[in-house]
């Protein structure tokens, strides 16, 4: 049914899903940064979200809203395989609030949902 299956919460979703990897790969950074053979886990998912956005949001007219600006990461351990655990905890935080953005936005859309199916408010 389309009513659960909308853009909106596929991005929503899909959006979830990819903050939780990179939860995953911060934390396996920051758990090995003791480890001199430990090479980084690039934690920049930016492009798989812009990908996926660039295909939920099409315009096909030069007067609609165009898509939001992702900014790129810079990050300056890539030439080097060490971890710096602020940069890393800094990381993990910004990443938390995404998360929880994305969820709190995916919960009202569910609750819209309800209210409309049941006529109560939630």
């Amino acid at each position: 049914m389309k009513l659960f299956n909308t853009d909106n919460i596929h991005l929503l979703k899909k959006s979830l899903d990819l903050y939780a990897k990179e939860h995953s790969a911060i934390a396996k950074n920051i758990a090995n940064a003791n480890n001199p053979n430990y090479k980084r886990v690039n934690t920049d998912f930016s492009k798989v979200l812009r990908s996926n956005l660039e295909r939920t949001l099409k315009t096909t007219d030069p007067r609609h809203i165009s898509e939001p600006e992702i900014p790129e990461r810079k990050n300056q351990n890539d030439a080097h395989s060490e971890v710096d655990i602020s940069q890393e905890m800094g990381q993990l935080a910004e990443n938390q609030i995404r998360y929880e953005f994305a969820s709190k936005a995916l919960n009202r859309t569910y609750r819209m949902l309800l209210s409309g199916i049941t006529g109560r408010q939630t």
